[in-house]
């Protein structure tokens, strides 16, 4: 770690525990906002879609349970 990014960090941990998770969230965000590729954009697409269906009808919706069961019995692990 440089001088400069050490010095930095000991800046940032003397601010309020407020401050440093809106300035965390800000560092993630400007590394994470990046243009999705092709398989990511897939991806997001098909999740948007599964909660927009599922905010329609959340009675179709699986619970925690039942889900783990599913995926148990599909891996054979049942």
């Amino acid at each position: 770690m440089s001088p400069e990014l050490k010095e930095l960090e000991q800046q940032a941990l003397r601010l309020s525990a407020e401050d440093r998770e809106l300035l965390a969230n800000h560092l993630f965000q400007s590394v994470h906002n990046q243009a999705l590729n092709e398989i990511d954009e897939a991806w997001m697409q098909l999740a948007e879609e599964r909660f927009r269906a599922w905010k329609e009808h959340p009675e179709s919706g699986v619970g925690e349970k039942e889900f783990f069961e599913r995926i148990e019995q599909k891996l054979g692990w049942s």
